[in-house]
């Protein structure tokens, strides 16, 4: 290799993740958009399957020919082999605790969310199976929210500086937002989402054919609500 490459889903939390972190750290690298929403999938490429096995994205490869995946272990590499400008709060050692532990809660709250997806075909959504499992990440999602928006006083999601916590946090905000994601009842939150977007790397690294604050063409909330309140 003679340089850096990402190889990348648009608009995935675990790609914004990566891209957000290359850009704050100003390392140059070309993206290789992966398309996932057509067969075959460019992720079951047997191209692809020697980088990662696992089929998925983001997959970063260094000009060294080093391979990572997995979105926060590829933050975290980034943290150790560029360590300038740092995304770890070195001098506290409870500030670097909180960012580490946010960083993986950030992929709880994804992971939270997740049932939601299946309300993109909502006739399968309304199935007695599906009902229990969106209903319920509706609950946690409300659970989760509350945190953050204690959280989110401060000007980044962990403390006073930009961190790898913001990194991983971030993405997963932006696309609930995206979703459908209302925070009338987190006003907190919605000030450190609008802080963010504004960094030059979060601009840099906003999907492709997303508009700025729009919700995309299903509202994934409102189905949510409507069906936990039995319509």
């Amino acid at each position: 290799m003679t340089g850096r490459a990402l190889y990348l889903v648009n608009g995935s939390i675990s790609s914004i993740r990566v891209l957000v972190a290359l850009h704050e750290k100003a390392l140059p690298f070309e993206p290789r958009r992966l398309r996932v929403m057509r067969e075959p999938r460019d992720t079951r490429t047997p191209a692809f399957l020697a980088l990662n096995p696992r089929g998925q994205a983001p997959v970063l490869v260094e000009p060294d020919g080093v391979v990572m995946n997995e979105s926060l272990a590829i933050l975290t590499f980034l943290e150790l082999r560029y360590p300038t400008p740092p995304l770890l709060p070195r001098d506290r050692p409870a500030d670097l605790a909180r960012a580490l532990a946010y960083a993986q809660e950030a992929e709880t709250t994804a992971q939270i969310y997740e049932p939601l997806e299946a309300l993109f075909d909502d006739a399968a959504a309304r199935t007695p199976e599906a009902r229990p499992a969106i209903t319920g990440a509706l609950a946690g999602l409300d659970h989760e929210l509350a945190l953050w928006e204690a959280r989110a006083a401060v000007p980044f999601i962990a403390g006073e500086t930009f961190s790898i916590a913001d990194c991983a946090f971030y993405p997963v905000l932006t696309y609930m937002r995206r979703r459908g994601l209302a925070l009338d009842r987190h006003p907190a939150l919605d000030a450190y989402h609008a802080r963010i977007a504004a960094r030059p790397s979060a601009i840099a690294s906003h999907p492709e054919g997303w508009e700025q604050g729009r919700v995309g063409r299903v509202n994934l909330f409102a189905r949510a609500a409507a069906l936990s309140q039995g319509r």
